[in-house]
């Protein structure tokens, strides 16, 4: 979304209430490219958009709940286009990983591949009250969740495909054989489960922590807005 529509959504959120000048920034968009983990900043568009990053809407490698997905290190590798990192192929460990490891490059997508992919996605679509919004997603760098509500798990499963096929074409064409969960079922209890898992080990490094160490923890303002602290 626009970074003037997201300020206004968080002024909702905190009954106008929210000031970028309480987490140290000078303007709101500082403020934006200060969560540069979480968020993308364009601003060769008009407006300025921000965006979850995405491997980031975009990277859920699933295209629905319990559907089966491309493998995570996988999907990254394709559609990390705006990182600059070089995947390659872990012949031994079987995964694609950025680190320094010798193995055939896997060719990650350029922008130009991923709006042709969304261009033609858009040619597919014969839903006319979804023109304008879909329009305005094909030609801008809008993450999937400003499409319609019903075109966000059409263009995902789309999506998906496409990656598919060009990690089996480059498989082909190494001579090498897709590992045999380049598809993968998710089961809908594991993400329940690691996200529990995650926040006991959270609270377990909080209570080892000495006053000093605590001042330091730096909390995303989105987990602050949500408590409304």
């Amino acid at each position: 979304m626009s970074v003037a529509v997201l300020k206004n959504r968080l002024l909702d959120l905190t009954e106008r209430n929210f000031r970028e000048t309480d987490y140290g920034a000078s303007t709101f968009l500082e403020f934006v490219r200060s969560h540069g983990d979480i968020l993308e900043v364009d601003t060769t568009t008009t407006p300025t958009v921000a965006a979850l990053k995405g491997v980031a809407t975009e990277a859920s490698p699933g295209s629905g709940v319990g559907s089966p997905r491309i493998r995570a290190d996988l999907w990254r590798a394709v559609l990390d286009f705006s990182s600059g990192n070089k995947y390659v192929w872990d012949p031994v460990q079987e995964v694609a990983t950025s680190g320094d490891v010798s193995g055939p490059e896997i060719p990650t997508i350029t922008t130009d591949t991923f709006n042709e992919w969304k261009r033609a996605f858009a040619s597919k679509v014969d839903d006319a009250t979804a023109d304008d919004r879909l329009s305005e997603w094909t030609e801008r760098r809008y993450p999937a969740n400003f499409l319609p509500s019903q075109l966000r798990q059409r263009w995902l499963g789309y999506l998906k495909t496409e990656v598919r096929n060009h990690l089996v074409a480059w498989f082909d064409q190494q001579g090498l054989r897709p590992p045999s969960d380049l598809l993968e079922t998710p089961n809908p209890g594991d993400i329940g489960t690691r996200s529990e898992n995650l926040r006991k080990r959270l609270i377990d490094c909080l209570r080892a922590m000495t006053p000093e160490e605590l001042e330091r923890v730096q909390i995303p303002a989105s987990v602050l807005l949500r408590l409304r602290l």
